[in-house]
C-alpha cells in the first residue's frame, strides 16, 4: 500500500511531531512518501530512510492581492500533480489549513483522504477565505480524526451526515533508556514548560505567575524550552517583572526528553490546545505536571490529583497556588509521578497506529 502523509512542514511542534512518527511507524510496512510545502533542509524532525520525502516548496507571494491568489492556485496545481505523480492508495493531512489545500486539490482525484485536526478550529483561526472553504473541502474527506470528544463542539453539525468522524489520540514514542545530550543543564529546582513562542502557548501568563511564586520560594527557577516569534517579548516581560536571572529560555532542543526527565515540575499554561504532546511528554517522563484545564485536551489526560493537577482555566492564583503546593510536596511529585508514567502504555504507538490502519481503503475508507 502507498500511503502519502502530508503536513505544511517539519519544523519543531506536536502535529509535526506526530506526521513524523507515523511516517516512521510504518515504513517498515507500506510504501510512505512525506510531503511538506517546505524544503527537506528546515526539517527539525529525523525521517527514516525508508521514506519518500518530497517538497512542493510553495511559498506566498504577497506582493499585491492578485499576485496572492495566482499563487495559491498554481500551489493547489503543483500539489496536484504531485499527488497524480505518486498515485497514493490513501493520504493522510495534518492540521486543517494544510487539509483544505488537499482536499481541493484533489478534488474528482477520488483517493481517499483522512484529515487530522491538531488544534481547536474555532480558537486557532485561520485566513478568512480559508475558513469560509473548510466545510465545503471537508465535505470531500473520508474521514475526519479529532484527538478529543470535546473537539466536536467546535464542528458546524451540518458537517457529520457528510462526513465519517473518528477520535484517535496522539501516539506517544518515548525511548525506554533516555541518553543524556546535556542540551540544557538545570542546576536548581526547577519548573519547566514547552512549546512555540506564541500567545497560544500562554508563556506570558506563565511569567506573570512564576513572578508571584518566586517571591515565596526564591530557590526555584523556570526553564521555558521552545521558540517562536514572542521570544523578544517573553524576553522583555521576564525583565520586567525582575524575574530575568530566574528564566531561562535556551530554545529548541533535539531531546526534549533528557532535559524533562531532570525537571522538577512541568508547567502548561496554554490558552486552547488540541491534545497536547508536550504534556504527554512530560507525563511520560515522569515529570509530576500542572496544567490549566483549557479547552481541549488537558481534561482527557490528566486525572486530578491522581497523575497530574488541573487549574482553573486561566486562573493565575489557583496556578501559583498549584505551583508553590507541588514545590512543597516531594511526596506528592513521587506520587504523581508514577501514576504519570501509565501514558506511555494508553497511547503507546503499537495501539494508536492501528486505529489509523482500520480507516484504510481495504477497511471500509470510501
Amino acid at each position: 500500500m502507498k500511503i502519502l502523509i502530508y503536513i505544511s512542514s517539519l519544523t519543531s511542534g506536536g502535529a509535526e511531531k506526530v506526521a513524523t512518527l507515523m511516517a516512521n511507524a510504518w515504513c517498515n510496512r507500506y510504501q510512505i512518501t512525506l510531503l511538506t510545502d517546505t524544503p527537506q533542509e528546515e526539517d527539525f524532525f529525523s525521517i527514516d530512510p525508508k521514506v519518500s520525502r518530497r517538497s512542493t516548496h510553495f511559498r506566498v507571494n504577497h506582493h499585491n492581492l492578485l499576485q496572492k491568489v495566482a499563487s495559491h492556485f498554481l500551489g493547489l496545481k503543483q500539489l496536484r500533480e504531485i499527488v497524480k505523480h505518486e498515485a497514493p492508495d490513501v493520504i493522510i493531512s495534518h492540521m486543517d489549513l494544510a487539509n483544505v489545500r488537499m482536499l481541493l486539490a484533489t478534488y474528482g482525484l477520488k483517493i481517499p483522504i483522512i484529515v487530522e485536526d491538531h488544534n481547536n478550529p474555532k480558537l486557532k483561526g485561520m485566513p478568512q477565505p480559508w475558513r469560509l472553504l473548510k466545510p465545503f473541502a471537508y465535505k470531500q474527506a473520508s474521514y475526519i480524526v479529532l484527538l478529543t470528544k470535546e473537539l466536536l463542539n467546535y464542528y458546524p453539525k451540518s458537517l457529520y451526515r457528510h462526513t465519517k468522524i473518528r477520535f484517535i489520540p496522539n501516539p506517544l514514542n518515548i525511548p525506554k533508556k533516555i541518553p543524556d545530550t546535556h542540551e540544557v543543564t538545570l542546576n536548581h529546582p526547577t519548573f519547566i514548560a514547552l512549546g512555540s513562542l506564541t500567545d497560544q502557548k500562554g508563556f506570558d501568563i506563565l511569567l506573570h505567575t512564576f513572578a508571584k511564586v518566586v517571591k515565596q520560594r526564591p530557590a526555584w527557577h523556570l526553564t521555558i524550552l521552545g521558540e517562536g516569534k514572542l521570544r523578544s517579548r517573553l524576553k522583555a516581560l521576564s525583565k520586567e517583572l525582575g524575574i530575568d536571572k530566574k528564566v531561562s529560555m535556551p530554545g529548541r532542543v533535539n531531546n526534549p526528553y533528557a532535559v524533562l526527565k531532570e525537571a522538577d515540575i512541568y508547567v502548561m499554561s496554554s490558552r486552547f490546545e488540541g491534545f497536547p504532546v508536550a504534556l504527554c511528554e512530560a507525563l511520560g517522563v515522569g515529570v509530576p505536571s500542572i496544567s490549566f484545564d483549557c479547552p481541549t485536551g488537558p481534561s482527557d489526560i490528566i486525572n486530578h490529583t491522581i497523575n497530574g493537577l488541573l487549574v482553573d482555566y486561566l486562573n493565575r492564583d489557583k496556578l501559583a497556588e498549584a505551583m508553590i503546593h507541588l514545590a512543597d510536596n516531594p511526596a506528592l511529585r513521587k506520587q504523581l509521578s508514577h501514576e504519570a508514567k501509565k501514558i506511555n502504555e494508553t497511547l503507546k504507538i503499537d495501539t494508536i497506529m492501528p486505529q489509523w490502519e482500520a480507516l484504510f481503503p481495504a477497511k471500509g475508507c470510501k
